[in-house]
């Protein structure tokens, strides 16, 4: 994860736009519903693409509503851990992890076992929750 940096070429300032959060939310609806009809055990690999995706997109929501964007993912995880404390040293951390467990399917090919989702699936779940109430409190 990179620290927030405002002055780098990677984040622009932007008017704040609450209606392409808005648009977030419901691509993000899309995702859970894609992930609900997968078998876990047979498709662990794209549900673990899709809740990365949807933790990308909350935070790029969030950054919106906020009047900022960037074009890289370690940036959203680093604007998170500065401008929003109510979330933990580990919830971050999970979060770059899972990019990087992305990064491998997307770039290596690489499979997830069942099992990844088994330990983590719970602590993902809760972070989107925690992501989706931070984006909806502020839409509002």
């Amino acid at each position: 994860m990179l620290e927030w940096d405002e002055m780098t070429e990677q984040v622009t300032k932007i008017a704040p736009d609450k209606e392409k959060a808005k648009a977030l939310l419901q691509i993000i609806a899309l995702r859970e519903k894609n992930i609900a009809l997968m078998n876990t055990g047979e498709f662990a690999t794209l549900i673990v693409e899709d809740y990365y995706d949807i933790m990308k997109e909350l935070i790029t929501a969030i950054m919106s509503v906020d009047g900022w964007k960037t074009v890289s993912h370690e940036m959203l995880i680093g604007y998170l851990a500065r401008f929003y404390k109510e979330f933990s040293q580990a919830e971050l951390y999970a979060i770059d992890q899972l990019r990087k467990t992305r990064n491998d399917i997307s770039y290596r090919g690489a499979k997830i076992k069942p099992d990844y989702l088994t330990r983590n699936g719970e602590l993902i779940l809760k972070i989107i929750g925690k992501l989706k109430q931070t984006v909806e409190r502020k839409i509002k």
